[in-house]
Order: structure tokens, then C-alpha cells, then sequence
């Protein structure tokens, strides 16, 4: 019986040294997955804060002008689409 309860606190003991490697593992993997997040985040940031949208605009209304058929069947996916969602969003 007492090799047993011995042998129980050794897996007790190894389940718990497994425990918090693995728990130190995954803070350290959480970590690098946030700060990679940070930066694509921040790069975005950039992206946007630099970009000419009155040259943006400028192009989505030429290509609407020159392509009228393909930017209406857009729009009707666009928002078909957003309608399924919302609607699946308020069915929850």
C-alpha cells in the first residue's frame, strides 16, 4: 500500500513539474504571438495613416465608371453577404 500512495505522489509530482513547464511554454508563446501582432498592428497603422484617400476615392470611382456591371454584382455580394451575417448575429 505504500508503494502505491509513493508511486501516486511521483505521477502527482511529474504531472505538476509537466504542468508548469508547459504552462511556461505557452505564456512564452503567447508572448511572441502578441508582440508579432503588435507589430503587424503597428505596420498597419502606418499603412493607413499614410495612405492619399482622395486618390483611393478617385480610383473606386473610375473603375466603378468604367465597370459598371462588375462594381453593381459587387455591391449585391457585398451585401448579401452582410446580410447573412447580421442576420445569423441576431438569431444567436
Amino acid at each position: 500500500m505504500a508503494e502505491t500512495t509513493d508511486a501516486a505522489k511521483m505521477v502527482d509530482e511529474k504531472i505538476d513539474a509537466t504542468r508548469e513547464g508547459f504552462g511556461g511554454r505557452v505564456k512564452e508563446k503567447m508572448g511572441e504571438v502578441a508582440e508579432g501582432v503588435k507589430t503587424r498592428a503597428g505596420a498597419l497603422r502606418d499603412k493607413i495613416r499614410d495612405t492619399d484617400w482622395d486618390e483611393v476615392t478617385e480610383k473606386a470611382t473610375d473603375y466603378v465608371r468604367q465597370n459598371p456591371g462588375k462594381s453593381l454584382a459587387i455591391a449585391l455580394g457585398v451585401g448579401f453577404a452582410l446580410g447573412l451575417l447580421l442576420r445569423r448575429r441576431s438569431d444567436d
